[in-house]
């Protein structure tokens, strides 16, 4: 009875939000080949380079492009640092640099890209082993009057970056945590649903359950996990 309740809650809570919850796809997070990362991938980054001072610093190599947006459109970046052992984060973006040596969530000035694609100049600064773990995300803005006023149009997609150095872990995960938000709700429903409907090959991030396949028993296997 209760699997048969799980199964019920899981179709209705998951698929109508999936369709409620749809990611603006005007601007896209890539590499610098013109390669998009899926929409909440996790990349990790561990190789330890030195900037124009010698400073030692670890690069996302990750950047923004344009999908298709028109000279109208301008964005900025929302980002959250969840954990930083030591050093600084900084990020340039689109024209600005912020550096933050603390935990919080923090955005940049609105912009145009400079191009179709971008690089979104986000890199820690270690000062010894340790950890930096910053999710980024991408809002579309329009602008009007002068002086110039900006309007929210749509949220994009999002990414996590972790950057390790030396020997320290990197974050532990959490089961069910699909999503890699560190937190596991509705969205790790979402997205399994959004993978079961996709078609796309097998992808071992989405089997919760560890059986070899992707399917509404993944998606029970969460909401077991949230209704605990």
């Amino acid at each position: 009875m209760k699997k048969a309740f799980t199964t019920i809650f899981a179709i209705a809570m998951a698929i109508m939000p999936l369709f409620a919850q749809e990611v603006d796809d005007v601007f896209a997070f890539a590499d610098s080949e013109f390669n998009v990362f899926e929409n909440g991938a996790t990349i990790v980054r561990n190789v330890v380079d030195h900037d124009m001072s010698g400073a030692e610093v670890i690069y996302s190599g990750v950047y923004v492009m344009d999908m298709g947006a028109t000279v109208d459109d301008y964005l900025r970046m929302h980002y959250t640092i969840s954990r930083i052992d030591n050093g600084t984060c900084q990020i340039c973006f689109p024209i600005t640099c912020n550096s933050k040596t603390e935990t919080g969530t923090y955005e940049t000035s609105p912009g145009h890209l400079d191009g179709d694609l971008q690089d979104i100049q986000c890199e820690w600064f270690p000062e010894g082993d340790g950890t930096c773990i910053v999710e980024l995300q991408i809002e579309r803005l329009s602008r009007y009057g002068f002086p110039p006023q900006y309007e929210h149009e749509a949220d994009g997609p999002t990414i996590t970056l972790v950057f390790v150095k030396g020997d320290a872990p990197g974050p532990n995960p959490i089961e069910g945590d699909v999503d890699g938000d560190g937190e596991v709700g509705i969205s790790d429903v979402n997205a399994v649903i959004a993978m079961i409907l996709s078609g796309n090959d097998y992808d071992s991030a989405y089997d919760v359950n560890h059986d070899g396949e992707i399917g509404i028993s993944d998606v029970n296997t969460i909401i077991d996990i949230i209704l605990s």
